[in-house]
């Protein structure tokens, strides 16, 4: 009687054990979740302000974005950039106004904020999935305005953290392309 008495007393004790850990568990999961997910946002939008850094470079350089990472990132290593800078007031005739013609490479003058290699702008952090983006010419009333969207799927920059918890998250998108914006979905 005994026997059975500290028998049944241990299997309580292990139930007891097994729940209070299955407790913690489904309350820890989604605040890891959170945890993670805030880490992967700030790097996904981060790397995603540094692709519109470099599409302006890259505006200044062809007058259009960039629709693909290829084209983006060889202008970044290649291209020259041409600036008039004007000294005086073009408007003023009693002052001398001079123009000087700047040359430089965009590798030289660009300052990206989470990244030093340009092959890398392509890449989602922590996921190594690749961003997706698109440009275009939108038509505004009668003026022609260069757009380019680049977006991060929920589900390539949220890989490997539980599925279940990211009914809740957008995709991250920048710019537009049926609006000429180039602001982030974020912000």
């Amino acid at each position: 009687m005994k026997l059975g008495k500290v028998a049944i007393t241990g299997v309580l004790w292990i139930i007891v054990v097994g729940l209070g850990f299955w407790l913690y568990k489904i309350i820890q999961d989604p605040v890891q979740f959170e945890k993670d997910y805030d880490i992967r946002f700030k790097m996904t939008t981060e790397r995603m302000e540094d692709v519109r850094i470099a599409q302006g470079f890259y505006f200044k350089s062809k007058g259009e974005y960039a629709g693909n990472f290829d084209d983006l990132i060889a202008s970044i290593k290649n291209d020259l950039i041409t600036e008039i800078v004007i000294n005086g007031n073009a408007d003023d005739t009693s002052i001398v106004t001079t123009y000087d013609t700047l040359k430089y490479y965009i590798n030289d003058k660009i300052e990206l904020l989470t990244t030093s290699n340009a092959d890398s702008l392509r890449k989602i952090p922590l996921t190594g999935e690749d961003f997706e983006m698109q440009a275009g010419i939108l038509k505004l009333q009668r003026v022609k305005v260069p757009v380019y969207e680049v977006r991060a799927p929920k589900v390539k920059y949220l890989k490997n953290l539980k599925s279940e918890y990211w009914s809740l998250k957008d995709d991250l998108v920048m710019g537009s392309v049926v609006e000429a914006t180039d602001k982030g979905n974020w912000e």
